[in-house]
């Protein structure tokens, strides 16, 4: 099964391609969020065959939803009923410094598209992970 992870942004969105029996993730092009982008994902969906969303939910340090986390579920269920695609959420606490870091200690310079792309990554990894039992 194709899993499309996904670390939204207000401005941008990271993604991230992943198989549930190659257990292999790979980043996609970061997108800009704006009025095309539930048609730019309907079409990542339709070209990849993707059966299941994964979405990272920003929840607080302490675990609780904010606003964050809701504008989050308002937006991924509405890509939901659009693409008729099952969403599943991800807590995604601190998925964007651990991107950051990654990226840090293998030396790259950082574009904050390489960190949104870093951390849908990390976000679909940890998921397949799960799934996995690891």
């Amino acid at each position: 099964m194709k899993i499309l992870g996904i670390d939204l942004g207000k401005r941008r969105i990271g993604l991230a391609l992943g198989d549930t029996l190659e257990r292999i993730v790979v980043g996609l092009p970061t997108i800009i969020n704006n009025k095309k982008t539930f048609e730019v994902i309907a079409q990542i969906i339709r070209r990849e065959q993707i059966t299941k969303l994964v979405v990272g939910l920003p929840k607080t340090l302490r675990g609780q939803m904010g606003d964050q986390a809701g504008y989050t579920q308002k937006w991924a269920e509405h890509l939901s009923k659009i693409t008729q695609i099952e969403v599943e959420y991800v807590d995604e606490r601190l998925s964007s410094r651990m991107a950051r870091e990654s990226l840090l200690a293998i030396g790259n310079q950082l574009s904050k598209e390489d960190i949104d792309q870093a951390a849908a990554v990390l976000i679909l990894q940890g998921y397949l992970d799960k799934l996995s039992g690891i």
